[in-house]
């Protein structure tokens, strides 16, 4: 079967020819893959050579955003069955600390977990795999076309849902009780600034304006750049981040009660950390590579985080109930925002032609590769 990925003794990204994979343990699976995204992680790790290659093998298959066809079960296979779709989750955990013994692989505590397609396990750029059950989620029925997007909108999950968790200390905020942040309607009576409008800011912002909460978001491109549309049309407030300062921005929409940063553009990140409101909560899930020299008055920022009871967060990852939630909320969105997600998938290709796929695209949001040709709608 074909595969695409790193090799050990190559430069760049290759294929390969490799042996259809097979059930060997009771609670094994057998997917065919039908879709796989194209995130940054992907094309950081090919600009980088970042060959992060299990032992004893000799390249790694790339890819951690998938959504497949059930083949095959193992004979302890109980919650899925031959022809469901399914999405499969990233990260397998040590199986040593608390938070992965407790399924909560995304918080691991001792740093040894692996991870498909990025971290020691060959990833979904190929036909077939094979996964246990307890690592497959099956799609909700009418979601089958955009389940591929379920992957960075379980990290969206996973970074709001730590800013509710610990926002909940508070009673709610506003004069309302059924805005408190562990209620369905949490968002209301709150204002949000989302940094950055690719696919995790798109589904930051989603879960935020899903809430009714007030939403802003920051680029640097056009306004009339597609990734740019699509928030729009879930009614965030575009807000160009050419020239930006704390001062105007808090003039535009005033301090923000939560800051999403899904950009990793760090200097823009920390230069935003004044302007959160009191008690307000700043969520980080973007990941920067190499240096950079952000000059900040430290006073300043101390004094602001602890007069006004502020947080910071540092969200990666997702584990198998964010993945849950995640296709859930899909549903929710699609219905709110007139199927907005079947609109975020900009450019499909065929795994063969990988090269044009990690070409630049002008104006995309979410490229994918249509792994089954023969299965264009799923």
């Amino acid at each position: 079967m074909f595969a695409v990925g790193l090799a050990r003794k190559q430069e760049g990204l290759v294929d390969f020819e490799l042996k259809k994979p097979e059930i060997k343990g009771p609670k094994d699976v057998l997917v065919r893959v039908l879709q796989a995204g194209i995130d940054g992680t992907d094309r950081d790790m090919i600009q980088r050579g970042q060959k992060d290659i299990g032992e004893g093998e000799d390249f790694i298959v790339l890819g951690h955003e998938a959504v497949g066809r059930v083949e095959e079960v193992g004979r302890g296979v109980r919650n899925v069955k031959p022809g469901d779709i399914v999405v499969p989750t990233v990260r397998r955990g040590c199986g040593q600390c608390a938070s992965c013994l407790d399924k909560g692989s995304d918080m691991c505590s001792t740093g040894l977990y692996k991870e498909r397609g990025i971290h020691k396990l060959h990833g979904y750029f190929t036909e077939y795999f094979v996964d246990e059950e307890q690592y497959l989620v099956v799609v909700p029925p009418g979601l089958e076309e955009v389940a591929v997007l379920a992957e960075p909108m379980s990290i969206a999950e996973k970074a709001m849902g730590q800013v509710r968790h610990i926002q909940a200390r508070l009673p709610w905020g506003c004069f309302h009780p059924e805005h408190s942040f562990d209620r369905p309607g949490w968002g209301a009576c709150k204002k949000a600034l989302v940094i950055g409008a690719g696919p995790i800011g798109f589904f930051g912002a989603a879960l935020l304006r899903l809430a009714d909460m007030v939403t802003y978001f920051i680029e640097i491109v056009p306004e009339t750049a597609l990734k740019v549309r699509r928030m729009q049309e879930m009614e965030a407030q575009y807000i160009d981040g050419r020239g930006i300062t704390p001062e105007s921005l808090v003039k535009r929409m005033g301090n923000p009660d939560i800051v999403f940063e899904a950009s990793g553009a760090s200097e823009l990140a920390l230069g935003l950390l004044p302007v959160g409101a009191r008690n307000g909560a700043f969520v980080f899930t973007g990941i920067p590579r190499g240096q950079s020299q952000v000059c900040m008055d430290g006073d300043l920022l101390l004094r602001q985080m602890v007069r006004l009871n502020q947080i910071i967060i540092g969200s990666i990852n997702s584990n198998r109930r964010h993945f849950e939630a995640a296709l859930q909320n899909m549903v929710e969105i699609d219905k709110r925002f007139d199927n907005v997600l079947h609109r975020v998938i900009t450019h499909s290709f065929a795994l063969k032609d990988y090269r044009d796929a990690f070409a630049p695209i002008p104006d995309s949001l979410k490229v994918i590769f249509q792994v089954d040709e023969g299965a264009q709608a799923i």
